[in-house]
Order: C-alpha cells, then sequence, then structure tokens
C-alpha cells in the first residue's frame, strides 16, 4: 500500500489546478484551459490504444468530430421538447449520444482496419478521417458544411448555466476521470493483456488472449474518449465547423502522447498542455512562430525518444506488487493445475497430418499418440518439421490434411487462443516474452482464460476484479517460486539471463493451466546447470501428471526424461518408441543420432 505522503503532489498539484481561474484575469486563459482538458481526454484514449496497446491512429480527429457533431445536433433537436430544454437534459443526452456515436464509428472502423499492422493500420485511420472530414464539408443539410453548425447550446444543470468559469470545473472534473480511468486499466488484467498484444501477439495468443478482439475493444475504448472530448468542445465552443477536425487535428493528438511520454499515465497531460500553450508563448516570433515551434517539437523528440514523462519514469515501471497482498503466496501444488491420469486413452492423438509451404512438404501423413501423465520427446535433425508440427498443434497454423483429437475428440486449432482455451500451452524455439514487463505481470498474463472479470471491472476497479487480482498474484507467486526465479518477480523480463527467460516463458505457460504442455527446445542455449535444472522441473511436472510434448536437441536431457520418443526426418516419422528402443534403431541412428551415439548404447 502507498504511503499516504506519496498522495500529497498529486493533491497539491489538482488543488493548484483548481484555483487557477480564482487567479486569472479574463476568460481567454480560462478558455484555453478548458481546450487543454479536452485534449486531455482525447489524448488519454489514443495513448491508451497507441501507448499502451501498440495500435498507431492518424483518424482520431474523425472520431472526436463524431462526438461534437453528434451532440450538437442532438442537443439541439432536444432542445425543442419542453421537459429536456427546461431541466437542461437535452445537453447531458447529446453528449452521451456523441460519445456512442463515437464508439460505434470506432468499431465500424477497428473491426476491418486491426486486420492489419504497422504503416496500413495508419494508412487506414488517415483514410477514415478524410472521409469523415469530407462528410462534414459536403452533407451540407445535416452538419452545415463549411458554415458548420452555430448556437449550440451551452451545458446546464437546470437554469444553472455553465459558462466558461464553470463549464472549466466540469471539463477538469472529467479529464481526471479519464486519467484515473487509464491508471485502473493498465494496472488491471485487461490492461496487461493489450501491453502484452503490443510485444508479441503470438505469444500473447498463446496463453489465451483473443488478440483481434482485444485490439477491438481497445480501439472502440479509445473512439469513446475521443467522443467525450468532441463533445465537450463542441459545447464550450458553442461553433463546429469541418476546419477544426481536419488530418492536422490527428496529428497533434498523435504527437501529444509521443511528446509528453506514450505509455505513461500522465503523457497526454504534459503533450496536450505543452503543444496547446507552446504557440501562445511564440507569438513574439511572428511569421516564424510554426517554425520555430516545429523545432522545438523535433528537438525534444530527438533527446527524449520516450517522451518527458519516459524519459522520467525510465526503468520504474508500473507492476503488480507483490507487497498488494502481503508476499502471500501459493504453494506450487495448488499454484499448479494437477493433470489427467495415467490412462489407455490418449490425450493428444495426430492422425495423418500434413503441412505444406509452397512446393516443401513441412509434414507428410505424420500420426503420433500422446498419452496423459507423461513426457513425450518429438526429435529429428534440422528441419525435420517438429516445430511446424507443435505450430499445428497450438493453432498457430491449420493443417492441410489429417486430424488432431483431444481425449478422442476431434477438435479444429483455429488460432493459438483456442488452443490455449482448450488447455493446450507453448513454451517457444525462440524466446517469446513482453519487454520490459516484470516477471509478476508475464506470469498474470498467463492466467488470461481464468479472469472473469471484464473490461468494466478494469476500468472502475470493482472489488470483485481487486479480489480476483490479489488471487491471482499469490499463484503467480508460486510459479514464480517453482520455477526458480523466486525473489526476481519485479524485474523487468529483458533483464534476465537468457536461462532466466526461459524460465519465465515456462512458468507463464503454467499459468494457463495447461492439460498438455508444449516445449519447444527449452534447454536451447542454457549452461550445464541449467539443464540440470529444467531436468528436474520437468520430472516434478510429470510427478504431478501433467502431460508434456517436448521437442529438443540436447539428447541426455531427452533419453533421461522421456517415456516415449518420435523421430521426424523430412516431416515422415520414421521411429517411434520407448528411449532405448529409439537409441538402437538403425534408421533414426543413420537419420540422427549417429554411429558415435549407437556405439555407446551398446
Amino acid at each position: 500500500m502507498r504511503h499516504p505522503a506519496a498522495w500529497l503532489l498529486p493533491a497539491l498539484a489538482i488543488l493548484a489546478v483548481a484555483g487557477l481561474p480564482l487567479m486569472l484575469t479574463g476568460t481567454y486563459y480560462q478558455f484555453m484551459l478548458v481546450i487543454i482538458f479536452v485534449y486531455v481526454i482525447v489524448s488519454v484514449g489514443l495513448n491508451i490504444l497507441t501507448g499502451y496497446a501498440g495500435q498507431f491512429s492518424l483518424g482520431h480527429a474523425g472520431l472526436f468530430a463524431m462526438g461534437a457533431y453528434t451532440s450538437a445536433l442532438v442537443s439541439k433537436n432536444l432542445a425543442a421538447i419542453g421537459f429536456l430544454g427546461d431541466m437542461g437534459l437535452h445537453i447531458w443526452i447529446g453528449m452521451m449520444a456523441g460519445i456512442l456515436m463515437a464508439s460505434l464509428f470506432g468499431a465500424v472502423l477497428a473491426y476491418p482496419s486491426l486486420r492489419v499492422r504497422g504503416p496500413y493500420l495508419a494508412m487506414v485511420t488517415v483514410a477514415f478521417g478524410w472521409v469523415i472530414w469530407k462528410i462534414l464539408l459536403e452533407w451540407v443539410s445535416v452538419t452545415g458544411g463549411e458554415l458548420g453548425i452555430t448556437s449550440i447550446p451551452k451545458a446546464r444543470f437546470g437554469s444553472f448555466v455553465l459558462d466558461t468559469p464553470r463549464f472549466y470545473y466540469l471539463a477538469m472534473a472529467l479529464a481526471l476521470g479519464a486519467l484515473l480511468l487509464q491508471r485502473n486499466l493498465v494496472q488491471s488484467a485487461f490492461g496487461r493483456k493489450m501491453q502484452a498484444i503490443k510485444f508479441s501477439e503470438l505469444a500473447a495468443a498463446s496463453v489465451g488472449i483473443d488478440v483481434y478482439r482485444s485490439k477491438v475493444t481497445v480501439f472502440i475504448l479509445s473512439a469513446a474518449f475521443a467522443g467525450l472530448g468532441g463533445a465537450l468542445f463542441a459545447h464550450q465552443q458553442n461553433f463546429i465547423n469541418p476546419d477544426n477536425f481536419n488530418f492536422f487535428d490527428s496529428v497533434f493528438f498523435l504527437l501529444a502522447i509521443l511528446f509528453g511520454g506514450a505509455g505513461t499515465l500522465l503523457g497526454p497531460v504534459v503533450g496536450a498542455a505543452t503543444l496547446t500553450l507552446l504557440p501562445e508563448f511564440l507569438h513574439g516570433f511572428d511569421h516564424y512562430r510554426l517554425i520555430v515551434y516545429g523545432v522545438l517539437i523535433l528537438l525534444a523528440l530527438y533527446f527524449l525518444p520516450r517522451g518527458v514523462c519516459g524519459a522520467v519514469t525510465r526503468g520504474r515501471r508500473s507492476v503488480s506488487r507483490p507487497s498488494s497482498v502481503k508476499r502471500r503466496t501459493e504453494p506450487a501444488a495448488t499454484a499448479l493445475t494437477t493433470g489427467a491420469k495415467h490412462g489407455d486413452q490418449p490425450l493428444l492423438e495426430v492422425r495423418g497430418v500434413s503441412k505444406a509451404f509452397g512446393g516443401v512438404r513441412a509434414l507428410d501423413g505424420v500420426s503420433l499418440n500422446v498419452f496423459p501423465g507423461t513426457v513425450h520427446a518429438l526429435i529429428g535433425p534440422n528441419g525435420a518439421g517438429k516445430t511446424t508440427l507443435l505450430n499445428v498443434i497450438s493453432g498457430v497454423y491449420p493443417p492441410d490434411s489429417g486430424k488432431i483429437l483431444r481425449e478422442g475428440e476431434p477438435i479444429r486449432m483455429r488460432s493459438p487462443d483456442r488452443a490455449a482455451r482448450l488447455g493446450i500451452a507453448r513454451t517457444f524455439q525462440t524466446v517469446k516474452l513482453f519487454g520490459d514487463m516484470s516477471v509478476l505481470d508475464h506470469v498474470l498474463v498467463g492466467f488470461e482464460r481464468h479472469y472473469e472479470t471484464g473490461v468494466g471491472g478494469a476500468l472502475f476497479r470493482s472489488a470483485r476484479a481487486v479480489r480476483e487480482n490479489q488471487g491471482k498474484v499469490a499463484e503467480a507467486l508460486g510459479l514464480i517460486e517453482f520455477v526458480g526465479l523466486g525473489g526476481l518477480e519485479g524485474a523487468a523480463a529483458n533483464s534476465l539471463s537468457y536461462g532466466h527467460r526461459r524460465l519465465l516463458e515456462l512458468a507463464r505457460a503454467l499459468a494457463v493451466r495447461p492439460g498438455l504442455l508444449l516445449l519447444d527446445e527449452p534447454a536451447a542455449g542454457l549452461i550445464a546447470e541449467e539443464i540440470d535444472a529444467l531436468d528436474r522441473l520437468i520430472v516434478e511436472l510429470r510427478g504431478r501428471r501433467m502431460t508434456v510434448l517436448l521437442v529438443e536437441h540436447h539428447m541426455d536431457l531427452v533419453m533421461s526424461i522421456s517415456d516415449q520418443v518420435t523421430v521426424l526426418d523430412y516431416g515422415v516419422v520414421i521411429g517411434e518408441g520407448a528411449p532405448r528402443e529409439i537409441q538402437g534403431d538403425p534408421r533414426v541412428i543413420e537419420a540422427y543420432l549417429g554411429p558415435s551415439h549407437h556405439h555407446v548404447v551398446r
């Protein structure tokens, strides 16, 4: 729990901002501060989307416009209804309509555009913003065209009109609320999920995260913030036209979070305030004002690539600290799921699976059975198709032909998240972690399919969400202890040694509570002591009746822990049996083990 003194500085800052209208003469600077609050709200939404989820948008001016125009039109039309007009409810209904319309357009934009990435996503959002601007310009009968919409009513409660000094406090409260919601979201299970997607979509999917659905949800949420900002902007300005919502406004919002610090809690505040006020301080440069403004921003971004707040908070990530549950840990016996009992029925059956890439057949009619509570090794020379088979089983690739059965029932692995939700978790040949997210947060992401609270609970930090997070933290600490990373839960993943990164990936996979664990060359790059520790871990997992399908080149490890071994060569099974049988198989010796190994076995 944070020390009470930690709240002193934010509280003093809020009081200082609240007191500004009392110190400023005239309404111009109050108006400018209201605009800053509006831009902070929009920038918070874009920061969630870009800074934390890693999805770039250059079309947020279009969503900003949807909030403004919808709120203006609805509130003006509802003013004619006596009760609504007398109570001022027409304005608040209009603002809610603006948020909903922006969210709807965000969904319409997100569903097709988020199937592409990088510059293509940016191009789609640019096109969206341009289309919205063109509609506002040409649909004169509704939007007023170049003349825009005038006489937008001031926000009010009954007869109490919120003029600029009063509207200031409404905008301030909503901006603070947006920052609070951002903090709650980022520090929640959903927040960890969206940050994991930013670093590695494949690794995120491997623990059960529906990447596409999560990205769409984040985009809609970001659009809602833009809609709220647009609604506030319309009722403060009392007049809007298409010039308020052009492409350069989208660039402004993106630049604000990059300058302030993308992926930081206060980045939107610093960026929006600086980029709004800086031009006002440069009036003395007259014709050179925009040039000086641009040069200052470029210099700041060059020397502070992580933004102002990113530079200040560098190396101090917000993690789900164990102290929140007084370092209570679940022992490994309860933190780990108990696997299936030994039996005659295979847990996993691969029947005649083939997979080709162009003219190369990576798998050619591969069949194998993996029995519950056993370690089944898959070996073979490089290029034999081992990782391809794991990718097919875990839903990364669809098979060209053949079937996969789990406990006798055919299953279709449409995606890695589908496989994880069926209880199949994996590690990767090349370690895939989530950048500088902490060890603890990595393992907490692995619990994705076991969380019950959603985005609403995350935004408002419901009691249920808090209790659930505390329970998962305790379980995560137990898994961290189990794999041998105790005491490193607060460390950034990218600061760990290679061996520790392998163990962290294993702990994350175990958080899925899998019925089948796929390990793709877990001993690659490890030193002898680390391989011995891995040996003990896998034996311990087998002792807990967990089923393991292991791809590995380290033959001493394979032969010491495996119950069954399948050998692939050029995508074809050339041998299968107990380790001793495989060691003596002439075809396996010729294709993979080599005569020296054969001599040792003899």
